[in-house]
């Protein structure tokens, strides 16, 4: 019966994201470096380069007292806000998780982000890329922002 399961959704693909080869999952995640160098060195060109422009991206702010508030923008709303950024900021992120399905993955990873060189917060990163003409683009993403959220041992940050 297991045999017959695993089977299965193979046949459907349904087992695909977790036999993704490694150059597949270091592309993806270039892809996002290229993303984050983008913000970390506020060249919105490059950041614009980065994603689909119909891309969506969307934050979750969490207060001290567990309220939340959500904020979503279009990718091109992004690339303006970063044209216009004079803070400095440096966004890192340590333990990723790559899923890939043909031409689709979700990079999903704990971050820090810090402004001016002072910790602003940390969080989580959740990206949607899209492969299109063999290179792989942010469709979408979506962050937390939890100030009292960073771990005291960040380890393998990158």
């Amino acid at each position: 019966m297991v045999r017959r399961l695993a089977i299965t959704l193979l046949a459907l693909g349904l087992g695909a994201p977790a036999f993704a080869k490694p150059d597949e999952t270091a592309a993806v995640t270039a892809a996002v470096d290229r993303f984050l160098n983008a913000i970390n060195t506020n060249d919105a060109e490059a950041l614009k380069a980065t994603q689909l422009p119909e891309g969506m991206t969307f934050r979750l702010a969490y207060a001290a007292d567990g309220t939340m508030t959500a904020g979503p923008r279009s990718n091109a709303e992004w690339v303006a806000r970063t044209a216009k950024a004079t803070a400095r900021f440096h966004e890192q992120y340590w333990s990723p998780k790559v899923m890939i399905h043909r031409d689709m993955a979700v990079f999903w990873a704990p971050y820090s982000f810090d402004v001016d060189g002072k910790r602003a917060h940390c969080g989580v990163d959740v990206f949607d890329l899209v492969r299109v003409g063999g290179e792989w683009k942010i469709a979408n993403s979506m962050w937390t922002i939890e100030p009292d959220g960073c771990p005291k041992d960040r380890a393998g940050a990158r």
